[in-house]
């Protein structure tokens, strides 16, 4: 194949390379600005009207501190992949990126074989091995996932993508990090003690609040995601047929 011809190919694929790499830009910048507004409200108490709330034992009036199984909860749900379809997305420790909360990433069931978790579109993935490589996401399809991974789902749908948000902060990954087990070859977070521990249960408003600006964004996160994974299959279907000349460019 001549220089010229390889030089078009290249420039076709860069097209979708640069796609990609721009839908990655701006799942980044969501997840920052999510971080940031979690932050802003839940952390310093900034949150809309904060002015008029009073602060009573360090919790906003009309808010409480409950322990974490009162507001989200562990699902075991097991099974053998080879009782699933194939191409079921599977979702290890290796898929799960750090600081990032777009679980993008997946093989398949066919590739694993031990017992794994089961989990729906929209549930939390908690890396409990050493939780303070920060890997926590929400997964974007259904699929299974390791063992070493806690499947959380919150214990009411509007507490959802605050307890991404508490789960996947600064704070909370380095509470669950003080739990492993010092000297242990494979750390991991003691999920029993954390769901012990209380955290902040917002009011009802501020969390409708929360959820009006957070749920698009998170949407977004999704759609973008995905997105970028049809590109990436379209342009490595697409490379071979250019290769061939299959295709004329």
């Amino acid at each position: 194949m001549d220089k010229s011809k390889q030089y078009e190919i290249a420039n076709v694929l860069r097209q979708y390379d640069n796609l990609i790499a721009n839908n990655r830009r701006r799942i980044e910048l969501l997840e920052q600005a999510a971080r940031l507004l979690y932050k802003e409200w839940f952390v310093h108490f900034r949150f809309p009207g904060h002015e008029l709330v009073k602060i009573v034992d360090g919790v906003p009036d009309g808010w409480s501190r409950v322990t974490l199984v009162n507001l989200c909860h562990d699902i075991r749900v097991s099974i053998d992949p080879s009782s699933v379809p194939s191409e079921t997305p599977y979702i290890g420790l290796e898929h799960i990126p750090r600081r990032s909360i777009t679980l993008s990433e997946w093989g398949h069931s066919r590739e694993v074989a031990s017992n794994k978790f089961t989990f729906k579109a929209g549930d939390i993935l908690f890396g409990k091995i050493r939780p303070y490589f920060h890997k926590v996401g929400f997964a974007l399809v259904d699929g299974i996932t390791s063992s070493d991974a806690i499947v959380v789902r919150s214990v009411e749908s509007k507490l959802q993508q605050y307890c991404l948000t508490l789960l996947s902060s600064d704070e909370f990954v380095s509470l669950a990090s003080k739990t492993v087990r010092e000297g242990s070859k494979m750390p991991r977070a003691d999920w029993n003690y954390l769901q012990k521990c209380k955290f902040l249960r917002p009011a009802d408003k501020t969390l409708e609040e929360f959820n009006l600006i957070i749920e698009p964004m998170v949407e977004q996160m999704r759609t973008l995601a995905l997105q970028s994974r049809r590109l990436a299959e379209a342009r490595d279907l697409l490379l071979p047929r250019l290769m061939n000349g299959e295709i004329a460019i």
